[in-house]
C-alpha cells in the first residue's frame, strides 16, 4: 500500500509527539536520579563530618573509637 504524501506527514508528526513526550518522561527521571543524587551526596558529607567529629572528641579523651566498647556491653 502506498501512502499519500499528507498521511506520511501524519505518520511522522505523530511519531514525533511520541518521540517528545518520552524524552520529557526521560528528562524527568533523569531530573528525579540528580535530585535523589545531590540528597545522598548531602547525607553521606553530613555523616562523614559526624564520624570525624566523634573521631576528634575521642582523641581529645586520649581514647580511640575503635578500642571503645559499646554501650550495650
Amino acid at each position: 500500500m502506498i501512502m499519500s504524501m499528507e498521511d506520511r506527514i501524519t505518520e511522522l508528526e505523530i511519531q514525533l509527539v511520541h518521540t517528545q513526550r518520552v524524552c520529557e518522561q526521560l528528562n524527568e527521571i533523569v531530573t528525579e536520579l540528580s535530585l535523589d543524587a545531590q540528597r545522598r551526596e548531602r547525607e553521606m558529607k553530613r555523616l562523614a563530618d559526624q564520624l570525624k567529629d566523634l573521631k576528634n572528641k575521642a582523641t581529645e579523651r586520649g581514647g580511640d573509637l575503635e578500642d571503645e566498647r559499646p554501650p550495650h556491653y
